[in-house]
C-alpha cells in the first residue's frame, strides 16, 4: 500500500474499532470537520473520504473508485466478488438487470400483501408473549424471512444463516488467525448450502430468483458459474437480513424518547415513510463503502495512487451540516435527495424498495398490535461494532403490566 504524502492529514481512524462505536457520530464529525479527506494507518492503510461533496463525487466516479476489489475494509469474510457491486459498468448491468426485476418497485408492491401478513404474524406473537425484544424478535426476523421467500429457500434455516453470519462479521477485522479460519470454514459452509439449493432447482425449478440465479442465461446468454453464483447470492443473503435492522430499532428508540413524534405517526400513518427516510438518513444502514483507486488522481486536495484503498463514509456524509442543515435533529418533511443513505450512483441499494416496505409495514405492525408497547432504554444494548451500520444488539420491550 502506498504511503501519503509528508503534507497528507494522517489520521488512526478505525470504523470496526470499539472506539468509533461509543461515539460514531462525534468521531465523524471531528475528522469531517479537520480532515474530510484523510489517510488513516488502520488495516494497512485506506484514505477515509467524510465529507458529503466528496463521498458523493468519488461514489459517483467509478471509473476512477472501483469497487472490483471488494466493498469491504478489511475484506469480507464471505469473499470480496458479490455480484453485482463487485462489477463496474458496463458489466454490472447486465447483473444487475436479471435482479431488478425481482427487487423493482412495482415486484415489491406486488409482494406487499404476502409481506405484510408475514411481519403481522410475528408481531402478534410478540403481543400474545407480552414482553420480548425487538431485536431478536423482529428486526432480526423479518427482513431475513423475506428475502429467503423471494429466494425459495425454507424460511426455518433463518436462524442458522443469521447465525453464521453475525459471528462472522463480528469478526471480519478481527486478525487473530485462528478467527480468520473460522470465518473461512464458515464462508465454505454458507457457500456450500448456497450449491445445495442451485443443484435442488436444478432438479425441480420453482417459481423463485434461486431457480433464475441457478439455470437461466445471465450475461451474454450463458449461466451463471457455481463461484458467479454463490458471489450473487452471498449478497443478496448479506444485504437481506441486515439492511432494515439497526433503522428500525433506531426509529423505535427515537419514538420512545419523543413520544410526541409517536402519537403523531400513530394518528397520521402518511407520516411513517418519511419518518423512516430521516432515521435512514442519521442512522446509515451502511456505514461506508469501500473503493479502490484505478490511477493516480488528485482528489480532496490530496494526490492518490493507483491501488489506493478509498473508505466512503456515507454515515458521516448524512451528517454534514453543508449538505442538511441541523443533520443530527429529526425533521420530517426534509429534503433528502442528497442523501447517501443507501449508496450513490450505479451501486445504489439493489434492495432499496424492499428495505422501505419492511420498514413501514413493521412500524404500522406495532402501532396497531402493539398498544402502548413501552422501550427499556435504559437496558437497550448499542453495539459494539458499527463498522457494518448503526446497529442495537437488544432493545428490550413489553406490554402494559408486563415488566
Amino acid at each position: 500500500m502506498n504511503s501519503p504524502a509528508d503534507t497528507t492529514a494522517v489520521t488512526d481512524f478505525d470504523h470496526h474499532s470499539a472506539t468509533f462505536a461509543e461515539r460514531p457520530f462525534e468521531a465523524l464529525a471531528e475528522l469531517r470537520d479537520t480532515s474530510p479527506v484523510a489517510w488513516s494507518t488502520a488495516h494497512g492503510g485506506f484514505w477515509v473520504i467524510t465529507d458529503h461533496e466528496h463521498v458523493v463525487d468519488g461514489l459517483a466516479d467509478y471509473a476512477t473508485f472501483s469497487s472490483t476489489s471488494g466493498p469491504a475494509i478489511p475484506a469480507n469474510p464471505f469473499g470480496t466478488r458479490h455480484i453485482p457491486v463487485a462489477f463496474d459498468p458496463p458489466t454490472h448491468g447486465l447483473y444487475r438487470k436479471v435482479l431488478n426485476e425481482w427487487y423493482s418497485k412495482a415486484e415489491i408492491t406486488r409482494r406487499e400483501p404476502e409481506i405484510k401478513a408475514m411481519v403481522e404474524q410475528i408481531v402478534a406473537g410478540l403481543a400474545a408473549r407480552r414482553s420480548w425484544d425487538f431485536v431478536a424478535d423482529l428486526a432480526n426476523v423479518s427482513p431475513g424471512a423475506v428475502t429467503l421467500g423471494i429466494l425459495g429457500w425454507d424460511p426455518a434455516r433463518r436462524l442458522e444463516l443469521l447465525d453464521v453470519m453475525t459471528v462472522s462479521m463480528r469478526n471480519q477485522a478481527n486478525p487473530d488467525p485462528d478467527v480468520q479460519e473460522q470465518n473461512a470454514q464458515r464462508n465454505v459452509w454458507f457457500r456450500e448450502q448456497i450449491l445445495g439449493e442451485a443443484e435442488d432447482r436444478r432438479a425441480h425449478p420453482r417459481d423463485d430468483l434461486m431457480t433464475v440465479v441457478a439455470t437461466q442465461p445471465v450475461v451474454g446468454g450463458a449461466q451463471l458459474t457455481d463461484e458467479e453464483l454463490c458471489d450473487c447470492v452471498v449478497l443478496l443473503l448479506l444485504a437481506g437480513f441486515h439492511t432494515t435492522s439497526g433503522a428500525f430499532t433506531a426509529l423505535l428508540a427515537h419514538l420512545q424518547r419523543h413520544p410526541e413524534d409517536r402519537l403523531r405517526l400513530d394518528q397520521d400513518r402518511d407520516l411513517i415513510p418519511d419518518a423512516i427516510e430521516e432515521i435512514i438518513r442519521i442512522y446509515s444502514p451502511a456505514t461506508a463503502h469501500a473503493r479502490r483507486v484505478t490511477t493516480d488522481t488528485d482528489f480532496g486536495g490530496v494526490r492518490m495512487k493507483e491501488g489506493d484503498w478509498t473508505l466512503f463514509v456515507n454515515m458521516s456524509a448524512n451528517h454534514d451540516p453543508d449538505a442538511f442543515p441541523e443533520p443530527e435533529k429529526v425533521e420530517l418533511g426534509r429534503n433528502r435527495a442528497k442523501s447517501v443513505a443507501f449508496g450513490w450512483g450505479v451501486h445504489r441499494c439493489l434492495g432499496l424498495h424492499l428495505a422501505r416496505l419492511i420498514l413501514r409495514l413493521e412500524v404500522e405492525a406495532v402501532f396497531d398490535l402493539l398498544p402502548g408497547y413501552e422501550i427499556d432504554l435504559d437496558r437497550a444494548e448499542l453495539s459494539g461494532r458499527m463498522g457494518q451500520g448503526y446497529f442495537y444488539d437488544s432493545m428490550p420491550a413489553h406490554l402494559p403490566g408486563k415488566a
